[in-house]
């Protein structure tokens, strides 16, 4: 009996052990696993937000462009859009980082989806859900990158982080918000993983040069295959995005340090430099293997990337070279070479900004200020003044480098500068600064270190505290730490720079968020590792108490700030995701919806028959000759996506900022002449000197006079306006080619308000004269060559708000800005606040550019008089009718010349090469002249066509003359529509 107890309490000992050997070796798999599917869940929560009546929308701009490059590969698999002639008119436009391995993925999971034919909804569908995915997936490198600093614990305390971290990450991994930025972290995670994993492989095996050399593939497969990987995990990084080469940056910094460090440490560098010769090189046959064009370019996979990556090969190589030049150096040389060169090269860049040369700016001073302490560390820590000299050596190379370059290649030396101020420099430009992604975490004239301090609290809550403490504590482990691992030295290099691009551009903060996810990862492993609780075993599964506490305090530290319920951050990562929806897209639907059914398709405009196939593939190059009939679409940059995809048009602006300056100058050009000449000098403009909108008006004529015909024939026919542009957005447009916005804005106007005076700000006459203005608020009054044919249903309340100070009206902030109407009525109804300059409109006008109809006439007078054409209009979406009014000067013989942009008729629509227009004249023109009156129909044909005759006023006694069709009906037997939701005219005083 007690023998077989013995077995039974045996085997019941050896069951446990191996349950807890699984545990011990498993545990991470599901702990992953669920981590993933609460991230998956997460993300795909505001699903329905994106789905409405069976469309699908997608948050931004920039998705919309994915969707048009998701349905155009899964048509023409597996290649993107080489050229896209719907976006950029009169050019069309290379689109290369909004067609790239992402936009593969995605199609190729469509068709798989849709079993080789997807349909549309499937695309759509598709696209949406597609960054909750990869967003999931980031946990996968996140865990191993952690899982390498800080053990399995570490891995799992990495992914966790980055599951519950709110802010850029989550936005941008969330269903609908259909970009290629969350496919870039997931790609750079895996890349700097798949080099730590490189580095790690080299530091075992040791391979040097001479093992080339002998041909000894034995010794050298471990850490080439390794290098090899790494080096196609970069490559396919640049195939996501190709400025993605900022990556390759990051591994030159790394490795110039890293080979260094090993020289002063007594070591070969040999290893680390062959594994960066081996990644340099395969990511440079990656990226050439995709090349489709030869020019330099950042924005396309160009020789830019090409020669980024060979070029770290080449300094790997010549590192190593140099370590061993160096070491048959004599002292006495080194000291009277390096020491001096050094001195005057430190000299030279702490003297550059007060001499006022530019081509020494602040970034260079990082070499010195890393090559510095490397040098005097080993110095005295050592006593070795070869290995002191060697970093000071390294440095003024690449000044001096970098200086020869400003001189021999001033074109390279600017895009490095460039790249180096819009990614880590905190330097943007002012038209940079306009897009609300690339702004920066510290705006002009904000204390640093408190705005940081919000931002990063907002974001990250306690992890981004915990992160820089690991990082300092890794960086101490570098040096005082029993094993030196070049992988840890790549992970504070990398975060340090994707800390300076978080700050320089608030979108690159979803860079971030995997350092610091995988340092918190370091911070908890170093505590396990620290209280000595590494396994779960039988031998030491029983926990004293001091251990519990400590990993219940940390782990309490780590997550309770980011768990839903908190509330220790901004938001949570539940209610975020919840949040999420279209925005303003849903506002433009009904008009792109309404220019897609109602407006002549590209190449059909006019009398033309001309396709110009959505889905037809166009080669690359310069400049497409569009077919007579196709035309552009003038609209703020922001919206070009839309009327490329949700109207299939042809925008002349776009969010790459493409024609974002011809945008800027034709919105805020002071007449409707200025404006016209502006569009009709597009087609030729790279023949100009300068700018299009920097030349004088005459120039204009004689630039568009030199014009082929097909150039000719490349018109912008509509103009769309939102209450954006007239509003916030305002500020941007004036910001591209100036004069800026200060200048539209009267600081101080006397303005009557709830009965007194009083001095508050107002628009000015030159805000009230841009083409924006007299669009969107005028209606076009008065313009020859501009017709309203379609206002949105819905509308914005535009108003200044003045505070009331125990009587006395203060300025605020709050000048000429749209409110939802429900948000201006509760405005008035809070007696702090008193509005006034009030005026309701639609939220997107559409207007259509036409040559007009041509009025002439003889006026009974002895000297020049003025003579008027009046028309009423009605709207049938506002269901509202307005006055669209022309006056012109008589002659001194009485003849006249009025054009007028409505047509009295609605005899043409699309299939005829016309626009089926939503705003329509209630009767025939009213022409008038002192006291004299006619009225005169005017033809559809009359005011699209700009060969047709002039039509014929005359103003016999009871006479009423028409030409070509009678309108449906005049002025008085028309049944009039009131109710509109709101006065909709200009400066309408809303009750």
């Amino acid at each position: 009996m007690s023998t077989s107890t013995g077995e039974e309490a045996d085997t019941e000992q050896a069951t446990s052990g191996s349950l807890l050997e699984a545990i011990e070796r498993w545990y991470h798999v599901p702990s992953v696993g669920l981590i993933m599917l609460f991230m998956l869940w997460i993300r795909l929560q505001p699903l329905d937000n994106f789905t409405r009546n069976g469309e699908i929308f997608f948050a931004g701009n920039d998705a919309w462009y994915h969707y048009r490059q998701v349905s155009w590969t899964t048509r023409n698999w597996p290649w993107t859009i080489p050229y896209d002639v719907y976006s950029e008119f009169p050019t069309g436009v290379r689109a290369d980082q909004f067609g790239t391995l992402f936009d593969q993925i995605v199609a190729t999971a469509a068709l798989v989806v849709g079993l080789g034919d997807p349909s549309q909804q499937t695309i759509g569908m598709t696209l949406l859900v597609a960054p909750a995915l990869f967003g999931a997936l980031v946990a996968v490198p996140t865990y191993f990158i952690g899982k390498r600093l800080g053990g399995r614990s570490g891995g799992i305390a990495a992914a966790l982080v980055l599951a519950l971290l709110p802010g850029v990450f989550l936005r941008r991994s969330t269903a609908g918000f259909s970009d290629h930025h969350v496919a870039e972290v997931l790609f750079q995670a895996f890349a700097v993983l798949a080099v730590m994993v490189a580095l790690r492989s080299a530091e075992r095996e040791k391979p040097v040069f001479e093992l080339l050399l002998d041909r000894d593939w034995d010794a050298l497969r471990e850490p080439t295959k390794w290098a090899a990987l790494a080096g196609l995990g970069v490559g396919l990084y640049m195939w996501v995005w190709p400025p993605a080469a900022v990556i390759v940056g990051i591994l030159g910094v790394f490795f110039t340090i890293a080979l260094v460090i090993e020289y002063q440490a007594g070591r070969s560098p040999d290893h680390l430099a062959y594994t960066g010769v081996v990644i340099g090189v395969v990511s440079a046959v990656v990226v050439l293997l995709n090349i489709d064009q030869f020019s330099l370019g950042v924005t396309s996979l160009s020789p830019l990337q090409v020669g980024i990556s060979l070029g770290l090969a080449g300094g790997s190589a010549f590192l190593a070279y140099l370590g061993r030049l160096w070491d048959d150096m004599e002292v006495r040389t080194l000291r009277s070479v390096v020491l001096p060169l050094s001195a005057v090269l430190l000299l030279a860049l702490l003297l550059a900004p007060i001499l006022g040369f530019a081509f020494l700016p602040y970034p260079f001073a990082i070499v010195f200020l890393i090559a510095g302490p490397l040098a005097f560390g080993s110095y005295y820590v050592h006593d070795d003044e070869r290995r002191a000299h060697f970093p000071l050596g390294v440095g003024s190379l690449l000044i001096l480098g970098l200086v020869g370059t400003r001189f021999i290649a001033p074109s390279v030396y600017n895009q490095i500068i460039s790249s180096l101020n819009q990614t880590v420099a905190l330097n943007q430009s002012d038209t940079t600064l306009t897009i609300g992604e690339a702004q920066s975490v510290i705006g002009a004239g904000e204390p640093f270190f408190q705005t940081a301090t919000e931002f990063f609290g907002s974001q990250y809550g306690l992890s981004y505290i915990l992160a820089l403490v690991a990082l300092v504590w890794l960086l101490s482990y570098l040096y005082l730490g029993e094993e030196y691992r070049a992988e840890y030295l790549l992970v504070a290099v990398w975060t340090l720079f994707t800390f300076m691009m978080a700050l320089t551009q608030v979108r690159f903060n979803y860079y971030l968020v995997v350092p610091i996810a995988a340092l918190n990862g370091w911070f908890l492993g170093r505590i396990v590792s620290f209280i000595g609780l590494t396994e779960i075993s039988s031998e030491s599964y029983n926990f004293e108490l001091y251990q519990v506490i400590t990993i219940v305090a940390v782990v309490m530290l780590l997550l309770v700030p980011l768990t839903p319920g908190t509330n220790m951050t901004s938001t949570t990562v539940d209610k975020q995701a919840q949040g999420l929806s279209p925005g303003s897209v849903l506002v433009w639907n009904e008009s792109t919806e309404w220019m897609q059914e109602n407006t002549p398709e590209p190449g059909q405009y006019g009398d033309a028959d001309n396709e110009l196939g959505y889905y037809d593939q166009y080669p690359n190059q310069d400049d497409f000759e569009y077919p007579d009939g196709a035309y552009g679409v003038m609209s703020w940059w922001d919206y070009g996506h839309w009327i490329t995809t949700k109207s299939e048009r042809v925008p002349v602006a776009n969010p790459f900022q493409h024609n974002a300056r011809i945008s800027s100058a034709y919105l805020q050009a002071q007449n409707e002449t200025r404006a016209n000449l502006l569009l009709e000098a597009m087609p030729n403009s790279d023949d100009a000197d300068e700018p299009i909108y920097n030349l004088s008006n005459e120039e204009l004529r004689s630039l568009i006079d030199e014009q082929t015909e097909q150039e000719a024939s490349e018109d912008t026919q509509y103009v769309v306006i939102d209450y954006q542009m007239a509003g916030g957005k305002f500020g941007a447009i004036a910001t591209w080619t100036g004069p800026g916005p200060g200048s539209y804005y009267n600081q101080r106007e006397n303005v009557t308000v709830g009965g007194q005076q009083a001095a508050l700000p107002t628009r000015s006459d030159s805000y009230e004269n841009t083409m924006l203005s007299r669009l969107y608020f005028d209606d076009a009054e008065g313009m020859e060559h501009y017709r309203l044919v379609h206002e949105a249903s819905n509308q914005r309340v535009f108003t200044s708000i003045a505070i009331n100070e125990s009587g006395t009206l203060q300025p605020s902030r709050f000048v000429n800005q749209p409110l939802p109407v429900q948000q201006y009525f509760q405005y008035q109804l809070r007696p702090q606040f008193e509005t006034y300059n009030t005026q309701a409109e639609s939220t997107v006008k559409t207007y259509e550019r036409v040559p007009g109809a041509t009025l002439t006439g003889q006026a009974d007078v002895s000297s020049p008089t003025n003579v008027t054409a009046r028309v009423e209009l009605t709207s049938d979406t506002l269901n509202r009718t307005f006055n669209y009014t022309q006056t012109v000067r008589t002659d001194a013989d009485g003849s006249f010349e009025i054009t007028v942009p409505y047509a009295t008729n609605d005899e043409l629509g699309p299939e005829d090469g016309a626009t089926d227009v939503a705003v329509e004249p209630t009767g025939d023109y009213e022409v008038t002249y002192d006291n004299e009156s006619t009225r005169i129909s005017v033809p559809e044909t009359a005011v699209v066509d700009e060969d047709s005759s002039p039509i014929e006023v005359t103003f016999d006694e009871n006479a009423s003359t028409s030409s070509g069709d009678e309108s449906e009906g005049s002025a008085e037997d028309v049944e009039r529509t009131d109710g509109a939701l709101l006065p909709v005219r200009h400066h309408a005083p809303l009750a």
